[in-house]
């Protein structure tokens, strides 16, 4: 008897989690996707002032996908046929499902800007992120001005200007500026933030263009929407991301729109096709976040498991979050239910949740799993590779004197509690968070799969853990 045959469209965060959910021996799975390599993105940011490696980013696709009997296929899907339960590959290769996950990601919505895909980088990939690293570096080492442009005032954007100040804050000829349609940056988050955010801006000279949009661009120059224009020698777009035509090409969704699922993931337009990551267009808007594309695809596996057994589907249910947002070294803000917390040193937890994420998504338990874990670590611990808060404590001659305040040690102060009715209360939730941020102990250890961040928007997620359910 043939085993039912599950098709996933996409090895990214969600991608690669459904196909983990799946059972080889008891499923024919294959995973399509063109890319050899699955790609860490909440970190991508770190790539712009080169303090990751592009190797520490990077794990073998298809040593994650091909085991206990799943099948990698590495080519781009061109063409998917609900009606015939068809796959068409770049390859030429007509891959047959019974279940259809599709997890594809979204495509850079830049290129609806005249100019901007010729002249502005895209952050979406470790190559984009190196090359993003390099020219910021030939820039400063030209000894001309240093013009560069941030567009998009979201998670990444924040990001990335963070860690432009990390490398280049002290540069005499650094000009940098940001450009946000919205009045704040992170307008979704507590104003505090932005304030904060703001205040450093100030400090160092960042030129913060809120309300304000491009209207094109062309080499070196970038034109705002107001009618004024910008010198830029390197122009970063990070502003938000579009449905990939494939969604429309298919008859999943109207053109240039995300695909409409019901709340069990499952496709409006054909039962058996399941949508997960950014591609999915539930009711109840859910951010666009890579901790969401693996709960996602988590539940998305299980209900196609579901609907091949002829069971009722289980509905999506977004858990709880707490946030983590990093600024280079400069700041890090930790956001739940109960408190806003800012510190340099939350950036030390953002580290860690790198290495546990990484090493839950490739187990160490062959040989080359543990050499690839061994080499992240050592990357991580080269001391001209740590912050300078961190390198200030260290002995000397190892230690140097900080240059400015953000050199310097920075623990968690609270920025705003919330639900605290009074000072204890207050004192007492922001005990209980940073207990939170130090818990490592067994099962309470948050994974991959718990607290990952947005395809494109970067900051790291931890949930309140349910009971697994099938």
């Amino acid at each position: 008897m043939e085993k039912p045959r599950v098709v996933i469209l996409g090895g990214g965060f969600a991608g690669l989690t459904a196909a983990r959910q799946l059972d080889g021996e008891r499923y024919a799975v294959a995973l399509v996707d063109p890319g050899a390599d699955f790609e860490f993105k909440p970190n991508l940011h770190e790539l712009v002032s080169r303090t990751k490696k592009p190797r520490s980013l990077r794990l073998p696709r298809r040593k994650l996908v091909e085991r206990r009997g799943r099948r990698f296929v590495q080519s781009a899907a061109v063409g998917l046929d609900p009606a015939r339960q068809e796959v068409r590959t770049a390859d030429g290769e007509t891959v047959g499902y019974d279940a259809l996950i599709v997890a594809l990601g979204s495509a850079v919505a830049a290129r609806q800007v005249p100019g901007a895909g010729e002249h502005a980088h895209a952050l979406r990939s470790v190559d984009e992120g190196v090359t993003i690293g390099a020219r910021l570096r030939q820039l400063v080492d030209d000894g001309g001005d240093v013009n560069v442009t941030i567009v998009g005032g979201g998670f990444t954007g924040v990001e990335v200007l963070g860690e432009v100040l990390r490398r280049y804050r002290q540069h005499g000829r650094l000009n940098l500026r940001l450009v946000h349609p919205h009045g704040r940056l992170l307008e979704k988050q507590p104003r505090v933030i932005h304030d904060a955010l703001r205040d450093v801006a100030k400090e160092l000279d960042v030129e913060l263009l809120l309300g304000e949009s491009v209207a094109g661009l062309e080499p070196g120059r970038v034109h705002l929407a107001s009618g004024s224009a910008l010198q830029s020698g390197l122009t970063i777009w990070t502003a938000g991301g579009s449905a990939p035509p494939l969604l429309a090409e298919s008859g999943l969704a109207a053109a240039g729109e995300w695909a409409p699922v019901r709340r069990t993931l499952q496709s409006r337009a054909c039962e058996n096709v399941f949508v997960a990551g950014d591609d999915a267009g539930l009711t109840k808007e859910v951010s666009k976040q890579s901790y969401q594309a693996t709960a996602m695809g988590r539940r998305a596996a299980r209900n196609a498991v579901r609907l091949l057994a002829g069971r009722e589907l289980k509905k999506f249910e977004p858990e709880d979050e707490r946030l983590l947002i990093t600024f280079g070294y400069l700041s890090g803000f930790y956001v739940d239910d109960d408190v806003v917390l800012e510190g340099g040193a939350l950036c030390l937890a953002r580290e860690w949740l790198f290495q546990t994420g990484m090493a839950d998504l490739d187990r160490p338990r062959r040989e080359a799993a543990g050499r690839r874990l061994r080499k992240r670590l050592g990357d991580s611990l080269r001391l001209n590779a740590w912050p300078p808060p961190s390198r200030a404590v260290v002995p000397f001659p190892f230690g140097r004197p900080p240059r400015d305040r953000f050199d310097a040690p920075s623990l968690p102060r609270p920025l705003e509690w919330r639900n605290a009715r009074s000072l204890p209360e207050a004192a007492d939730a922001s005990l209980s968070v940073l207990g939170r941020l130090g818990s490592t102990a067994g099962d309470q250890a948050p994974t991959v799969v718990d607290f990952l961040s947005a395809g494109h928007g970067s900051a790291s997620r931890w949930p309140r853990r349910r009971p697994r359910e099938s």
